[in-house]
């Protein structure tokens, strides 16, 4: 259950990636991130002149996972979080880029970590919507800490219903001190966290479009796993797996044997379509581009045959 006192309204969740940064640490003191992880982890700290902690996700083989799966390197996490400099942990979850849905004993153990250091977390919970039905359950993770663990979560009508461009987000903070703590960093910013247009955007969401948003789960899974035949059988060189939430998917470029600048160039220049650099969410996606299915499937037939053209012309 939610209290009504619990919630702050916030102007997206990027901003309350960087509020809580003014808001739980000092100058100089340390956030650890997971990457490959969204951009915005990385400069909402370095912007405030914190210390990034890199906790890299594992891959694959080396996780004891299947070929595309990650997961959390928890022992180094407990490293990273027994540093003297470390205030904050930044959790992505579901994750963005690589489609994760942690599971309850991934959260239980990051919420152990947490504790035993003390350390905050922030869990960016905005694909918290956008899971798989042949995928695992998301577990918020606020239901699973204890009454005194320090955790923050954001969430938004953003992602789930189409609505970034409203510019609103709600930011669940169960502890009065932490509470009080980020409201003054945004009242300090003179930041707006809402007008009537995003208010009114923010309920119908919420209220009225569950069974858009059932539709258009049924949708994105189609796509997800078109796009995964089809690069998997069509596209030399790339691999794909499918994620277990979000409307992203991380491809494989590695085989290609390109740097990330080649790579870059040769979708945009040699294939002409536009996806995020893999190594703009860190070293560990360096070879790999993030390519959005959030469209219609007629547009990801004419990505998959343009790649596939410029593929064969370079052969």
């Amino acid at each position: 259950a939610i209290e009504r006192d619990w919630i702050l309204m916030a102007p997206g969740v990027v901003p309350s990636l960087h509020a809580a940064c003014l808001a739980y640490s000092e100058p100089g003191q340390g956030v650890i991130i997971q990457p490959p992880v969204y951009p915005p982890f990385f400069s909402s700290i370095r912007q405030c002149d914190r210390t990034v902690i890199e906790n890299p996700l594992i891959l694959g083989s080396d996780a004891g996972e299947g070929p595309g799966r990650y997961r959390m390197d928890l022992e180094h996490l407990e490293q990273c979080a027994a540093r003297a400099d470390a205030r904050v942990l930044m959790l992505c979850s579901p994750h963005n880029p690589v489609g994760r849905v942690w599971t309850e004993d991934e959260l239980r153990e990051v919420l152990a970590i947490a504790r035993k250091h003390n350390l905050v977390v922030l869990s960016d919970e905005i694909h918290c919507d956008l899971t798989f039905d042949d995928g695992p359950r998301h577990s918020m993770l606020a239901t699973l800490a204890e009454p005194d663990d320090a955790v923050v979560t954001t969430i938004a009508p953003s992602k789930s219903f189409n609505m970034p461009g409203l510019g609103l987000s709600a930011v669940v903070i169960p502890d009065t001190e932490r509470r009080n703590a980020l409201k003054t960093v945004f009242q300090t910013m003179h930041m707006p966290q809402c007008n009537p247009f995003s208010v009114a955007g923010f309920e119908a969401g919420y209220k009225d479009g569950g069974p858009w948003l059932d539709e258009l789960q049924v949708y994105l899974q189609g796509n997800r796993d078109y796009v995964v035949e089809a690069v998997n059988r069509r596209l030399s060189g790339i691999r794909v797996f499918a994620p277990e939430a979000t409307y992203l998917m991380w491809l494989d470029c590695r085989a290609l044997g390109l740097s990330d600048a080649e790579l870059k160039r040769f979708f945009v220049q040699e294939a002409g379509v536009g996806m995020n650099p893999g190594i703009s969410f860190g070293e560990p996606g360096s070879g790999f581009m993030r390519l959005n299915i959030g469209c219609p499937r007629s547009v990801l037939t004419e990505v998959l045959d343009r790649i596939e053209a410029a593929l064969v012309a370079r052969s």
